[in-house]
Formats: C-alpha cells, sequence, structure tokens
C-alpha cells in the first residue's frame, strides 16, 4: 500500500510540474487522468491513516492562509493557478516596454503584481497540499516557520502585495497637482527581470555581478583579514573560519545600484562594491541576517537600567548612543530582532570551539563584533541593514509577537540606532515612517534623526516609496533564486516561444 502511495505522488507530481508551466492543458497526461489520480490517492490515504483527513491546520496565523483556497481540491487550485498564470501573461504583452510610463501604465503594473501576489498564495498552498499527502504532520504555520523555502514565500506574497501598492499609488500620484516627476531609477527597479520584462542582458549582468562580487570579496579580505591568505576572520564568531562557510555579505543590495545615490547622497555607488558595504558572516548567520531574524547595532547601552521606568536613565542612554557617531573605529554587536522561527532556536554551534553562551543563533543576541584592526563597514550601509529587518519583521506582523526581541525593545523605549547621524535623505525616510505607522513608534520616531537634509530641497518633501521598494524586491529575488520552481524563466521562455 505504501508503495502505490509514492508511486501515486511520483505521478501527481510530475503532472503537477507540468500544468504550472503551461497556459494549456495540452500535457500528456490529460487532466481527467490528474483528477483520477488525485482521487486514488485521497483514498489510499484515507485507508493508510485512517480518519486522518489531508486538511490545513485550523486558523493559522500565516496571511497566506486563506479558507476558501483549503476547501478546494488540489485540482481546483491547479486549474485556478494556470489561469493566473495566463493573466499575467496577457497582462505583461499587452503592458509592453513603455516610454511614458503614465498612471495608466502604473495601474497596469499594480495589477500584475497583485496577480502575481494570488499566484505566490496558490502556488504554496499547493505545496503544502502536497506535503500533507506525503505525511507530514505540522500545521500550516509550523511548516511556513521550519520550510526556509515556505517561509519566504509567504514573505514573497507580502512584498508582491507591498509592490502593487507602491504601484497603484504611484498611479494616484501621477494624477495629483503635487506630483513633480519620477527619477529613472525607480522605473528601472519596477521594470527588473524579476518583477516585469527585463531592461538588460542577463548574460552580461551576470558575468558583471560574479566579477565585481570576486574584486569586493578581494577587497575585503585586505580591510579585514590582515596577514592570512589561507582562511576568514568572522567578527561574529570571533575566530578564523574556513573561506568555504563564509559569506561576503552585501548590507546594500548590488542589485539596486542605480539608488545608491539617490538614498544616501553622491559618490554613494562607487561605495557599493567596496568593504565599507561589506561584512563576512559565517553563511547561517548571513541566512539570518538576510532574512532580518538579526542585524547589527552600535555596541553601546541601550537597555532602560530599570524596564518599568526607563524614561529615568534614557537621556543618559541617548547621549553615549550620540557619542558612539564620534568614536572611532564604532563597534558593534548582535541584536536579534526575532527569535521565533525554528532556525534561531535549534543548536547549530559548538560552544567551545566559537566560546559561545549558546548554541542557537538567538543565543548571539548582545555578542560584541571582534575586528582585527580599525577597518568597519559604513555607518549608514550597516543601519540600512537594521531599517530592511524592521520592514521585513513588520510585513510578517513578528511586532505583534510578545516574544519578539523587537516588541519587547518597543515596550522599553530603548532606540538601538538613536545616534543621529546624518544616514538616508529625508523623503526615502518619510517612505518608511509612512509604512511602518504607529506599529513600532519607538523605531519610527527616530528614523526621522537620520534624515539628510537636501541643500535646496523643499522643507516637506514627499515621501518617496523607492526604499520600500528595494525591500520588497530583495525579498521577491531571495525566495525566487532558493525556490526549486524557476516561475519566471518559465514565463520568458513561453513568451519568446509564442504561446498564448
Amino acid at each position: 500500500m505504501e508503495q502505490q502511495h509514492r508511486k501515486l505522488l511520483d505521478q501527481i507530481k510530475a503532472a503537477r510540474k507540468k500544468l504550472r508551466s503551461s497556459s494549456s492543458f495540452d500535457s500528456a497526461l490529460s487532466v481527467e487522468l490528474l483528477f483520477e489520480i488525485e482521487q486514488q490517492l485521497s483514498k489510499l490515504v484515507g485507508q493508510i491513516k485512517g480518519s486522518h483527513e489531508l486538511r490545513p491546520s485550523s486558523s493559522p496565523s500565516s496571511s497566506l492562509f486563506d479558507p476558501a483556497v483549503s476547501t478546494k481540491s488540489s485540482f481546483e487550485m491547479e486549474t485556478q493557478l494556470s489561469k493566473i498564470v495566463d493573466q499575467i501573461k496577457a497582462a505583461r504583452k499587452k503592458l509592453g516596454p513603455s516610454s511614458s510610463f503614465d498612471p495608466a501604465f502604473w495601474s497596469s503594473k499594480a495589477d500584475i503584481l497583485t496577480m502575481d501576489a494570488e499566484r505566490m498564495k496558490l502556488y504554496s498552498s499547493l505545496q503544502f497540499r502536497e506535503y500533507q499527502e506525503e505525511g507530514g504532520q505540522l500545521s500550516r504555520e509550523q511548516w511556513e516557520d521550519v520550510d526556509q523555502k515556505a517561509g519566504e514565500r509567504l514573505l514573497e506574497s507580502i512584498a508582491l502585495a507591498r509592490q502593487a501598492k507602491i504601484a497603484r499609488d504611484q498611479a494616484d500620484k501621477m494624477k495629483g497637482s503635487r506630483f513633480h516627476g519620477i527619477h529613472n531609477a525607480f522605473v528601472k527597479l519596477f521594470n527588473s527581470s524579476k518583477l516585469g520584462f527585463a531592461l538588460e542582458n542577463a548574460a552580461s549582468k551576470g558575468r558583471r555581478r560574479t566579477r565585481d562580487q570576486s574584486m569586493m570579496r578581494d577587497l575585503m579580505k585586505q580591510a579585514y583579514c590582515p596577514g592570512n591568505r589561507l582562511a576568514i576572520w568572522e567578527p561574529v564568531l570571533g575566530t578564523w573560519i574556513d573561506p568555504s562557510s563564509a559569506i561576503a555579505a552585501h548590507l546594500f543590495p548590488w542589485q539596486s545600484a542605480d539608488f545608491m545615490e539617490p538614498i544616501f547622497g553622491a559618490g554613494a555607488r562607487d561605495e557599493l562594491f567596496s568593504s565599507a558595504n561589506g561584512i563576512f558572516l559565517h553563511h547561517l548567520i548571513e541566512k539570518a541576517f538576510d532574512r532580518g531574524f538579526l542585524v547589527l547595532v552600535p555596541d553601546t547601552k541601550v537597555e532602560a537600567q530599570n524596564p518599568s521606568t526607563p524614561w529615568e536613565d534614557q537621556e543618559e542612554r541617548h547621549k553615549a548612543l550620540r557619542g558612539w557617531e564620534m568614536t572611532h573605529p564604532r563597534e558593534y554587536r548582535i541584536a536579534v530582532l526575532d527569535a521565533t522561527p525554528h532556525c534561531m532556536k535549534e543548536p547549530i554551534f559548538d560552544r567551545e570551539v566559537y566560546s559561545l553562551e549558546s548554541e542557537t543563533l538567538a543565543g548571539l543576541h548582545g555578542r560584541r563584533l571582534r575586528f582585527l584592526n580599525d577597518a568597519r563597514p559604513r555607518a549608514r550601509y550597516v543601519w540600512w541593514g537594521f531599517l530592511s529587518a524592521v520592514t521585513q519583521l513588520t510585513w510578517k506582523g513578528s511586532f505583534a509577537n510578545p516574544d519578539s526581541l523587537i516588541q519587547k525593545e518597543v515596550l522599553k523605549g530603548t532606540r538601538y540606532w538613536g545616534t543621529h547621524g546624518k544616514y538616508v535623505k529625508k523623503n526615502m525616510l518619510l517612505g518608511f515612517v509612512q509604512e511602518l505607522g504607529h506599529d513600532v513608534s519607538s523605531i519610527t520616531e527616530s528614523i526621522m534623526d537620520h534624515a539628510i537634509e537636501e541643500e535646496g530641497g523643499p522643507a516637506d518633501p514627499e515621501p518617496d516609496p523607492s526604499g520600500l521598494a528595494i525591500v520588497a524586491d530583495q525579498v521577491v529575488r531571495r525566495a525566487q533564486e532558493h525556490d526549486g520552481f524557476d516561475y519566471e524563466a518559465e514565463l520568458e521562455h513561453e513568451d519568446e516561444s509564442g504561446d498564448d
């Protein structure tokens, strides 16, 4: 019986793979046969598991959970998914490369991104259904926590929805009397290969990325690993590690190079592939850093001496943070913003080898980074990583979790980055403040302390959502790079072949 179960699963997987990338149902396995196999599987699983029913767990907190979808059969979800893919392809072809980028363009772009978010919801539901059919016992919420790809698909769907809102807001803004134009970088971001149609040859871009990344790694080794060509100094663990375990992490994403100067000011782009924009991290630490679970913050006192009366020593703590801006070199430590994910709680480090108090990533909270010389990443790029992490966790709803360290930070009234350093242009920060709102008021109140006032610029500039769009873009890219199914490649292949 178990062998029959496995055979049916393999047949369904093969059929589903064809249907996901096809706009029609002309695959070798007909729709009727797929439906028949799924019916056989349902009966067989019922025999194997007795009274166990294959259905998602009740009301998980995940925003991808949709009761309407959960009641549908796999066949119905596959059919709906295929229709959405058809609609996206048709909308993309109709939109086409545009030079006007008028309100109609941005409205159409918003519609495409909304459909893309819905596609991701359905795709994730199908993945969970397959997990259950194979005997998985976790709830939907637990599965999205334990399975990294599932968790990234969850955030990707949210990021696509945020991109859709930004595009729709752009359309509305262009209709208003206060609209003063749009910078080219914003247009290019919304028309990259991951969010629209490619404007640049992917092969040449890939070759340039490899060359630049290699150059950056060499520059980082010169800056952070003096006197050792065979190993990499990892500042969080405070030891030399094998180069194969070390990631040369970008603090500001290299894919958003066109935004360096609109965000940070003139000359910033020159630092994109420099040691100022990078830090060596153990690959497991880098994954948590990339997903916003942990960040780098100034190594100075931010916790109140008495958490119940944080106002008593608030000025003293703020003074210490402002003093950090004047120090050289500046020291950093780890702050764990979300310790609840499974990957943050499982033991992965040997405490004796790395002189750690805990075997987990969550246990790194408060750990001071150790550098071998005065070389440090630039504060404004480190701060960008913090801002990106806070945004991602807000989208996921992590601030509502009472166990979240960010939530505790808000309650204590502490400010990891209350340094008053001028890092990012004011209009960009206003976009983040508008997005984060009152959920993290302790942080949003201090965000504007880091605003760069442009000489000759308006005193009350319009919020620019470009920074948010970059964060969303990185979330989508990360999820699609880690997912085994390359949806974008399939769409591009079908478009080239002329299928309708």
